[in-house]
């Protein structure tokens, strides 16, 4: 079996199939718009991570291989996500740390003399999340990502249109009119802050430049994605006590060292089926859940969102995480859905807590660069697993006992270190897994099976959250690149175990029927 194949045989195509005859008419006449909109994402996408591979892909996609076509769509290029993005294609290089963000042959060096010759208004433009860095006359230069992309967001612009004019919801409207005006003119706050806000709508669309972990050069640039998700109402009133109940959350997170959190004024839960998606959130391996938006004045003025993709979730739960749980230790660890759910629910939550901005006042994300990512994963996790653990029983959050949120979580640590233990959420769950093996938490047999013991884990994630908050809080790039390769360096154990699971899916794909 060729490369090729074995990368798609790793993905199970699953059903998630949407009964669109519930959706009201209006809704129903918008989505033909989003999805033209939500389609010149992807393009966006992989102009981010080469110049002309939109170009390229139609081809491919017009050509007769099959297999190709099949590895391009779920990869959006020629490179493996499994493989740290190596290229399964002789013709084209592996993607570079800098994607297209930055000229190709940059060095740290030569960004360093640039940044050192410049006033503070260029500097911040530079490192600015939403400017492509070209090179003009000899020189870099930052370009607004709304001038660089000027023309595939203009017909975003109009298709995003087009859909408002379509939807009855006045909320939902302002929300794509505020969300197209922005896109196309660089002023992604207002619009960010009305999503936050938005609720009581049939249909939850988010989309523009958001994560930054494409970019391996800096850790700086955000890349394009959109979801387009059906709210399911019941399930998310059911989050509503544990929503009303943030403060007291936050207030068991660790803050140290004279840090600030960005803690705003609403945090929604929200359920959703997705429907389509686009960009990176359509690259390979899909999220089931995410917490957006990511601006720091947005979160501590407004608040933030945390969205949970249950059609998706549930999908990677049966199909991977459950099937993992029972391999690795022979039937003893059980996984189950419900403590993973809520599990995934306060991972989201923990990305809103602990430090945002350090002392003196830089974002954490900004102060230890292309590190933050793992880190700041590894964090969520963390805090994930400490919220149930201290809070089981409190504020709405269900009590589940010690060994099986322990055995839940420890699942989905295998599940994520497949996606590569390299990539940002395979190496914060590399950190976790280290950490607890190290605290007796985690026991590897004498035949290469997994045993957990829930006796000291209480210690043990409060320790590790205590540890990554301080690094996100006050430590240098180099001490958190240190910590990082001493806990995010794969051992043998692991690397064994995965090694089992050739024939358990690495993730899910979906073909949409929008």
């Amino acid at each position: 079996m060729s490369k090729v194949s074995e990368a798609i045989a790793k993905f199970k195509k699953v059903d998630i199939s949407y009964d669109y005859s519930a959706l009201p008419q209006d809704i129903k006449n918008a989505l033909p718009h989003l999805k033209k909109a939500f389609d010149l994402i992807t393009t966006i996408f992989m102009r981010q991570q080469m110049e002309g591979l939109p170009e390229i892909y139609e081809k491919v996609m017009s050509e007769n291989d099959e297999e190709k076509k099949e590895f391009w769509k779920q990869f959006k290029g020629p490179w493996s996500q499994l493989e740290d993005f190596k290229s399964l294609y002789p013709e084209f290089k592996d993607r570079p740390a800098t994607c297209a963000f930055y000229p190709a042959d940059i060095t740290k060096e030569e960004w360093d003399k640039a940044l050192a010759g410049m006033d503070e208004a260029e500097k911040e433009l530079m490192n600015d999340t939403y400017t492509v860095i070209i090179r003009e006359n000899g020189k870099l230069k930052a370009v607004p990502y709304h001038v660089h992309y000027a023309e595939e967001l203009g017909e975003i612009f109009d298709h995003l249109e087009n859909a408002a004019e379509c939807v009855e919801n006045e909320l939902l409207k302002e929300y794509l009119i505020s969300r197209a005006e922005g896109l196309v003119t660089g002023n992604y706050r207002d619009s960010e802050a009305l999503w936050v806000k938005m609720k009581d709508v049939p249909i939850d669309p988010v989309f523009g430049p958001f994560e930054v972990y494409a970019d391996g050069f800096l850790g700086l640039k955000a890349t394009y994605e959109a979801f387009l998700m059906v709210v399911d109402h019941e399930k998310g009133n059911r989050l509503k006590e544990i929503e009303n109940n943030l403060a007291n959350l936050a207030r068991i997170f660790p803050v140290p060292a004279g840090s600030k959190p960005a803690v705003g004024k609403i945090a929604p839960m929200i359920v959703v089926h997705q429907i389509y998606s686009s960009g990176e959130a359509a690259q390979g391996i899909m999220p089931s859940a995410f917490n957006l938006p990511n601006d720091a004045w947005v979160r501590g003025n407004v608040g933030w969102k945390q969205i949970m993709i249950y059609n998706i979730m549930q999908a990677k739960f049966n199909n991977c995480t459950m099937k993992i749980a029972d391999k690795i230790s022979h039937g003893k660890i059980k996984a189950e859905f419900d403590p993973y759910f809520y599990f995934v629910l306060m991972h989201e939550v923990s990305h809103g807590l602990g430090p945002a901005y350090r002392a003196d006042g830089t974002p954490v994300a900004k102060a230890i660069g292309k590190n933050y990512t793992a880190i700041e994963e590894a964090k969520a996790d963390t805090g994930g697993i400490f919220i149930l653990l201290n809070l089981g029983g409190k504020y709405g959050i269900p009590a589940f006992g010690k060994e099986t949120i322990l055995n839940s979580f420890f699942a989905g640590l295998f599940r994520s270190m497949r996606f590569g233990v390299h990539e940002a959420h395979g190496a914060a769950n590399v950190v976790e897994f280290n950490w607890l093996k190290e605290k007796g938490v985690i026991k590897v047999l004498d035949n290469g099976d997994f045993e957990t013991d829930s006796t000291n884990l209480i210690p043990a994630v409060e320790e590790l959250l205590n540890e990554l908050c301080r690094i996100e809080a006050q430590a240098s790039t180099e001490e958190a690149a240190a910590f990082l390769k001493k806990y995010a360096t794969p051992g043998k154990d692991i690397l064994d175990a995965i090694a089992k699971l050739t024939d358990i899916p690495i993730d899910v794909r979906v073909e949409y029927k929008l």
